[in-house]
């Protein structure tokens, strides 16, 4: 596979980010911070960048020129979900490493043809589900498969905008917590229903929360409330199994927190912190090193694409959507 290094090989792993917008430059700047990466190449659409901006990595206006300069060990993609699968699909057949951004694109065809491809070539990846590889949450789910049958789950999460012109308020926001449920649950919902619940203006835009609600076979129920009409930044997942909740929570200023309630009392969990990102990447370099590893990723993508699909259908009808197994 091209690019791969060994578990031997104890260089920085160079990395293009491909975009430049406000999530690109996020990224950059955590590739520049880490010790074990290098950002080797930026591929953007404009030209020439600030250093700000570049950090002084070479900016090539597609990623085929970066690689065969620079010799990339992996990709990362910072690009709409609208752009995403097409450009994944190329650099998946070229047998580069790839860090993808969630939704994986805003249809199951879409879908359909980027695990066609990874199918067909192979994939050593990483899909960026965020909070999935934040260690409070990893440690929830951990504690969740010691304990027993989940109840349910209510999430509520976004911000106070931005919005969109490209793609509405359920692709943008409910990714991230479905995924979460879903990785909970270890299955897909039985029957998706969704609505806008909330619906504000900024003078420029209209913002809206929408509500999703996702129905398993054993009877178990998700409700997730996100969106960009909240005032202001709000992150939190509940688990409710039997007389014990719980609760992975995102502060404002980034700080993460689970709490175990049983009963009255009330005990944090210890982890280790790191932040999401810093997290997926350093988990995208050890998938690089050992050449392996993202299948359950670009399954757990597809799944998300699936019901934020029937969550869409939904809300066109103004009823449930029943999914079939296997979506």
């Amino acid at each position: 596979m091209t690019g791969v290094t060994s578990s031997a090989d104890a260089r920085p792993l160079k990395l293009a980010v491909c975009g430049s917008g406000r999530w690109g430059q996020v990224i950059v700047r955590n590739i520049a911070s880490s010790p074990d990466l290098m950002l080797a190449a930026i591929v953007s659409s404009r030209p020439t960048l600030p250093g700000s901006m570049s950090l002084g990595a070479p900016v090539f206006p597609d990623w085929r020129a970066a690689h065969s300069r620079v010799g990339l060990d992996g990709i990362v993609l910072a690009l709409p979900p609208d752009r995403q699968a097409e450009i994944a699909s190329d650099i998946i057949e070229a047998g580069i490493p790839l860090f993808m951004e969630k939704p994986l694109a805003l249809s199951n065809d879409a879908v359909q043809r980027l695990i066609h491809a990874a199918d067909r070539f192979g994939f050593v990846g990483l899909v960026d589900h965020l909070h999935l590889f934040s260690p409070e949450f990893r440690e929830l789910v951990r504690q969740v498969r010691n304990r027993g049958d989940v109840r349910a789950i209510t999430a509520i999460s976004g911000n106070r905008g931005p919005g969109r012109t490209s793609w509405s308020v359920l692709w943008d926001w409910a990714p991230h917590d479905v995924a979460m449920a879903l990785t909970v649950m270890e299955t897909v919902p039985v029957s998706v229903s969704a609505a806008i619940v909330e619906r504000a203006s900024d003078g420029a835009q209209t913002l809206e929360n929408v509500h999703l609600k996702l129905e398993f076979a054993d009877g178990a129920v998700a409700n997730i409330t996100t969106g960009n009409a909240f005032d202001g930044r709000r992150r939190e997942f509940v688990v409710s199994i039997g007389d014990t909740t719980l609760t992975y929570a995102e502060s404002a200023d980034n700080e993460r927190s689970l709490l175990i309630m049983q009963g009255d009392d009330v005990e944090p969990a210890c982890v280790d912190s790191i932040a999401p990102l810093t997290a997926a990447l350093a988990e995208f370099a050890i998938r690089i090193r050992r050449g392996a590893g993202g299948d359950s990723d670009l399954a757990l993508g597809a799944e998300v694409v699936g019901v934020l699909s029937a969550a869409e259908e939904s809300m066109r009808r103004g009823s449930a959507v029943s999914l079939k197994p296997g979506l």
